[in-house]
């Protein structure tokens, strides 16, 4: 009796378990509008997007180029085919609108209205909301979505009776077990090229996107903040704003490529490429390897960089970056032979009074810098920043007048006075009781320089409270998009750090000046920064 029952569970649970593991996804891009503009990658994009995640075992329905009922029928097909308990998976890339706070993807056959029918829009479109609903409704365990439907708004008139946002799609409020991700942000333009003659048959978002999708052991909230910033790294590369937005409401984790779908360890007999078999070396290089080499290059910015990056990667020449090397290069080609040719430079414009809250701004900061605590630099002249120029010029000797706050001559002084501080405010804890409270008090806004690997360099702020009697904690964000939960220990003035981003925990170590008002540090990842207090 035992033993069959044994097997009949073996025979019921089973199945529930496969069930559980099944990973479903509905896959559309649309090109060929009949009545507003076509697009050029959107079904290179279904189509890549498709056969990635196919080799990653997922179940995928495609459709290309579909009118509403052929997105109606597909919709249908892939809502039914879910049971509880699946993940499901939508990508989408075309055409969308925002229409009174909702976003739509637009069918193939979409008409562009004469006259501003918001609502023959709505009917004729698929609501996102809507969709995630119903795929909420079959019990799936979480939903995944990718939207790409960023472009300039297709019904935008010059007559001002444009339907909808001018461009890209709207902020929205995501179902509990979803991740919805765009390739911008609200209101933002995704690009499909950089170039009128980028090589690259994906959208410059799906591009960056499709490397990541296979990448054993990536999670994915850490895919998408690595997507983010190599997204906009691309965009800027032709001065364009494009910052993908996500919306998580996702309980737990989630890997498009578990960690154990990692190629196995090769044999002795292939392990090691041969030095002497450049084409061997450059294909055993990371996927990321190659990237991080173009990043660096571009950084470097000169020809000889670019140069050197083309001849080692000689063999991998229709990879994008080495599309764009070549395309940089020859650009810092043309400047070097047009400098000789170059027109004489125009007049200077007329000098322009410099704003004053502009002025009031930077002489905040400069007060901060002499660890005179001016506080935030909003621009705004408040008790505490009079407190602060008062305190600079009673411990500097300036000769300033309390009177000359917010004038170009107090910032041109306060700029030139290097080595000139301002004296502590606390006093520095006794060194039998290393960070006692009373002592050192790092709460408050503090604003950071740091510079890392790869010629990298970064700004940003972290804001501290105090967690113990010689601990502090806080967030921290930077100029390039990241954010970090950081923690500090003080010994005196001894200062340890841990801070943990999203993809990596990065310790740290440094020295508190003795004023308490700046520090530097230096964290296992090589980078050096500068902190100084900003309110």
């Amino acid at each position: 009796m035992p033993r069959l029952l044994a097997v009949f569970l073996l025979a019921v649970l089973l199945p529930l378990t496969a069930a559980a593991d099944r990973r479903i996804g509905l896959v559309i891009g649309n090109d060929a509008y009949s009545d507003v503009a076509p697009l050029d990658k959107a079904v290179a994009d279904a189509e890549a997007i498709a056969a990635t995640l196919r080799a990653q075992g997922f179940e995928i329905l495609t459709t290309t180029d579909a009118d509403r009922r052929e997105m109606n029928r597909s919709i249908s097909t892939f809502t039914s085919r879910l049971q509880p308990g699946d993940t499901a998976f939508m990508f989408y890339a075309g055409h969308g609108v925002e229409i009174d706070g909702e976003n739509y993807l637009l069918p193939t056959d979409i008409v562009a209205p004469a006259s501003g029918e918001r609502d023959f829009i709505k009917s004729e479109s698929i609501a996102l909301s809507a969709l995630l609903d119903r795929v909420r409704a079959t019990g799936a365990r979480m939903t995944i979505a990718i939207i790409d439907a960023c472009r300039n708004n297709p019904f935008e008139t010059t007559t001002g009776r444009s339907i909808g946002g001018t461009r890209g799609l709207g902020r929205i409020t995501a179902p509990q077990g979803t991740f919805v991700i765009f390739s911008a942000g609200a209101g933002q333009l995704a690009l499909d090229e950089l170039t009128e003659d980028d090589p690259a048959r994906n959208s410059v978002f799906t591009r960056a996107l499709l490397p990541r999708l296979s990448t054993p052991g990536l999670e994915l909230r850490a895919l998408v903040a690595d997507l983010r910033v190599d997204v906009r790294r691309l965009a800027r590369t032709v001065n364009h704003q494009q910052f993908p937005a996500y919306y998580d409401e996702l309980l737990g984790d989630f890997y498009f490529a578990p960690a154990d779908s990692a190629a196995p360890d090769p044999s002795p007999d292939t392990a090691e490429p041969s030095e002497a078999d450049p084409q061997a070396r450059m294909a055993a290089l990371p996927p990321d390897q190659m990237r991080q080499d173009f990043d660096l290059a571009r950084s470097i910015g000169t020809a000889a960089a670019l140069q050197a990056f083309l001849d080692r990667y000689a063999d991998r020449s229709e990879a994008f970056s080495y599309r764009m090397a070549e395309h940089l290069l020859a650009q810092t080609d043309k400047a070097g032979t047009d400098t000789p040719d170059a027109p004489p430079p125009a007049p200077a414009p007329p000098a322009v009074a410099p704003d004053r809250r502009a002025i009031i701004r930077d002489t905040q900061q400069a007060l901060n810098a002499a660890g005179c605590s001016a506080g935030t630099a909003d621009g705004i002249i408040g008790a505490r920043t009079r407190s602060a120029f008062q305190r600079f010029i009673t411990d500097t000797g300036a000769n300033l007048a309390p009177t000359d706050l917010g004038t170009g001559r107090a910032l041109a002084l306060l700029r030139d006075s290097a080595g000139r501080r301002c004296k502590a405010v606390v006093a520095q804890p006794a060194p039998d009781t290393p960070g006692q409270r009373g002592g050192v008090d790092l709460s408050g806004s503090w604003q950071f320089r740091a510079k890392c690997p790869l010629f990298i360099q970064t700004t940003g702020t972290v804001r501290y409270r105090r967690t113990g009697p010689n601990t502090f904690s806080g967030p921290l964000t930077d100029s390039l998009g990241q954010t970090a939960a950081t923690q500090v220990t003080l010994d005196g003035r001894k200062m340890n750090f841990v801070l943990r981003f999203p993809t990596a925990t990065i310790y740290a170590s440094g020295t508190l000046s003795a004023d308490g008002n700046s520090y530097t540090n230096v964290a296992t990842n090589g980078c050096s920064a500068t902190v100084w207090r900003a309110g």
